[in-house]
């Protein structure tokens, strides 16, 4: 049975946690369609190398079109932002023409950017990964912003790219970015809730925002489902901790709940953890750090390593002693969580960072609310038997909740009829 999935992100490499999601798609569509007949169409620049599954690639709006866009649609509320910058009447009828071509019975469209290209009668019956509950995202941005003076709300973090140049100084201020991330908010939370009232069934990662959804919307039983990620488990590596203090962050650094949580972290909890353990050190594993972060790190060169991206995250993980998660805003799941489990690594996190996800004793997620509490969780996992025992109870959770059968067992429930 011929699938698409259509979206205007390249999943490869898997180095973003929407791109974990939608490269885990594509392997549990390939495995139950064969990948001859899952096609993958892609809004936008073409990926880079080799694709699993037949690939389509149509063209991304004009910045002519985005700017009829903004004046037609956003000042009028039709629309959000982020569908603004990728609607387009030539990429909807270039959409049309390769659905046309392929005749998938089951089309996933991802989130409300792509959700706009499906006809009302279309949507009826198909699904629309919502990913997280931007609504919500930007809500507690905003809440976030209120709370701690020092927080950058950068409303673009990696969507920047499918922004015209001219448009992105706007919010580089902050009176900038709060008002955008007003107007995303309202406008996004009505694109949501039409999305939900349009479609088959919406899907998102975090059970607590499908809840929240489905209470919003009134939606029918079954049409708002959260699904679980899936995570790769890696082949053939074993943890390997020695009573190390090291540390890893792990994550794209230019998304604003990222950067803000591990400068605070530098700021606030490190220097705890230093005092208790002077030979401590962070490693920083992720791309497009901001110059804010960096101009940080130079005040640790000592403690705090800014690595960059990092293809085989096997030798950079199995030795550390835990992962550190310590967000002060965001929303839906985070997936370094997850891959940390996947590798048996004890995480250390906020509530904020543990959302979504079991956490607390016996899960292999401790979690902290003050850098003090932080602090002494961290150096607790420095005694090589407690880390141990953590490691285990990490590894037990992943297998019960992120195991490959677990998840390809709900995305049946959700790619399925129904």
């Amino acid at each position: 049975m011929p699938v698409a999935l259509i979206s205007a992100v390249d999943p490869y490499p898997t180095d973003a946690g929407k791109k974990v999601v939608l490269a885990g798609f594509l392997a549990y569509l390939a495995e139950r369609h064969g990948p001859a007949n899952v096609h993958y169409i892609k809004v936008g620049a073409a990926p880079q190398g080799q694709f699993p599954v037949q690939l389509h690639v149509v063209p991304g709006p004009s910045r002519a079109a985005v700017l009829g866009n903004i004046a037609t649609k956003v000042t009028t509320g039709r629309a959000s932002l982020q569908e603004a910058f990728l609607g387009s009447s030539h990429t909807a009828a270039a959409i049309r023409r390769v659905l046309g071509e392929i005749g998938p019975a089951l089309q996933i469209y991802d989130t409300v950017r792509m959700a706009q290209y499906a006809s009302d009668a279309v949507a009826a019956e198909q699904v629309c990964y919502l990913d997280d509950l931007f609504s919500e995202r930007y809500d507690r941005m905003l809440q976030a912003a209120q709370r701690y003076g020092d927080i950058n709300i950068s409303p673009l973090g990696n969507f920047a790219e499918h922004v015209p140049a001219r448009l992105r100084p706007v919010a580089t201020n902050r009176l900038g970015q709060t008002l955008l991330l007003r107007l995303e908010r309202s406008l996004v939370r009505r694109s949501e809730d039409r999305t939900v009232r349009r479609f088959n069934r919406c899907l998102l990662v975090n059970a607590e925002e499908a809840t929240i959804l489905a209470e919003r919307t009134g939606a029918p039983a079954g049409r708002v489902r959260s699904v679980p990620p899936l995570v790769a488990t890696p082949a053939g590596e074993d943890r390997h901790f020695d009573g190390a203090a090291e540390f890893v962050f792990l994550g794209l650094l230019s998304l604003p709940h990222n950067d803000d949580g591990l400068r605070s972290f530098l700021r606030t909890v490190w220097p705890v953890v230093l005092d208790r353990l002077p030979g401590a050190r962070l490693r920083v594993i992720g791309r497009e750090a901001r110059p804010d972060l960096l101009a940080l790190a130079s005040t640790l060169p000592d403690s705090v390593t800014i690595e960059g991206y990092v293809a085989d995250l096997g030798d950079a993980l199995a030795g550390v002693a835990a992962l550190v998660n310590p967000l002060r805003f965001g929303s839906g799941i985070k997936l370094k969580v997850i891959e940390a489990l996947s590798r048996a690594l004890p995480v250390v996190s906020t509530p904020v960072g543990a959302e979504g996800i079991d956490s607390g004793p016996g899960t292999g997620v401790l979690v902290g609310t003050e850098p003090a509490e932080l602090a002494e969780l961290l150096c607790s996992l420095t005694d090589p038997a407690r880390n141990a025992e953590v490691s285990d109870q990490a590894r037990a959770h992943f297998a019960a909740a992120y195991a490959r059968a677990a998840v390809f067992t709900a995305y049946d429930s959700a790619f399925g009829p129904g």
